[in-house]
């Protein structure tokens, strides 16, 4: 497998097109017919709770257009949850940018303390306070609406451990450590909140998987292997960004660092691992068949498992589709620092 790049600066690796030769391009990029209604609704959802510190945040977040992430990621949703999904991600993407381009983004106990309510009512335990933890307080409860106090748990559960997981990188930045690369992937994919991203696949697609499946190894391992594919194949379009904001919290760079190699050396190993979790969820998506089968579940549970498994596979595309499109990954892409 290859990596195509293109303006290589100082040893970048910006690609141009992401593990090429990768099944997943196998993979048709269709974007739901509802993405623009679920961008507008998404920013007046942002305007109406009054979620934008300035107009530089709201002009970036109408760039980046969440409802086209959530188009391409879920292409044959209804449109109540593409603009669910919308709205998600840019409440992410106004806490991600806050966080990773301020100051507050390089002490982790000043970060603990702005996160500290925010954790709250990820799990439940305090009322919502401000306007991003209104926001969140609204997310939590439409997205778990029908959904089960199982599924409402683990989502919840999901969205607390990628607050945690912005405490970590904060940590780490104010050490200047760059992550151990045996415990970066973990903890890469709580920072880029796939997997509460993943659980509203299951809501998308027709309710809560039933826990035999849900955390079944066959789920888990191509549960697992489907969020390295978005966070690594991002890493590999990010990595120029991150490395001239000197943000070492990407694949490429940690391995770089660890292998003491060229960004160039360190995308190609990328590229490789990328391949080996692709075969990964192949697998795993075979043996999820089996599995559902064995345990005699009826049709209408074993096919939404499976389809939930190839929802997965359409979120990886659908996430490349729309960061090739995006300004969000160009290294230009910021703006003014805020505490």
């Amino acid at each position: 497998m290859s990596c195509r790049r293109t303006g290589e600066r100082d040893g970048g690796t910006l690609s141009t097109r992401p593990v090429e030769g990768s099944p997943v391009w196998d993979v048709p990029a269709r974007c739901s017919p509802h993405a623009d209604i679920a961008d507008g609704q998404a920013l007046l959802w942002v305007t109406a709770g009054g979620l934008c510190r300035s107009s530089a945040e709201r002009q970036r977040l109408n760039r980046i257009r969440p409802g086209l992430l959530a188009g391409f990621c879920h292409p044959e949703a209804a449109p109540g949850e593409v603009v669910l999904v919308a709205q998600w991600m840019a409440w992410l993407f106004l806490l991600d940018d806050r966080v990773d381009e301020s100051d507050v983004g390089r002490d982790a106990d000043l970060l603990e303390e702005y996160l500290h309510d925010l954790q709250g009512t990820a799990l439940g335990t305090r009322g919502a306070a401000g306007p991003m933890g209104q926001a969140l307080e609204d997310l939590v409860a439409r997205a778990s609406a029908g959904m089960g106090e199982v599924w409402q748990f683990r989502f919840r559960r999901n969205v607390s451990d990628y607050l945690s997981a912005c405490v970590w990188q904060a940590a780490h930045r104010q050490a200047g450590q760059v992550p151990r690369p045996d415990v970066f992937p973990r903890w890469r994919r709580a920072c880029g909140a796939i997997l509460p991203s993943f659980d509203l696949v299951e809501r998308a697609d027709g309710g809560a998987l039933p826990s035999c499946v849900s955390y079944s190894r066959p789920y888990q391992d191509l549960l697992l292997a489907a969020a390295d594919l978005v966070c690594w194949t991002n890493d590999l379009m990010t990595v120029d960004k991150e490395a001239a904001h000197g943000d070492p919290h990407n694949l490429v760079l940690v391995t770089a660092h660890d292998r003491r190699q060229d960004r160039r050396t360190a995308a190609t190993e990328v590229a490789a691992a990328c391949e080996h979790r692709m075969r990964t969820y192949t697998s795993a998506c075979r043996d999820l068949t089996d599995l559902t089968a064995t345990l005699g579940l009826p049709d209408t549970v074993r096919d939404h498992a499976d389809r939930c498994a190839a929802s997965l596979l359409v979120w990886i595309r659908g996430h490349l589709e729309w960061g090739l499109r995006t300004p969000r990954y160009g290294a230009r892409d910021t703006y003014a620092k805020e505490s």
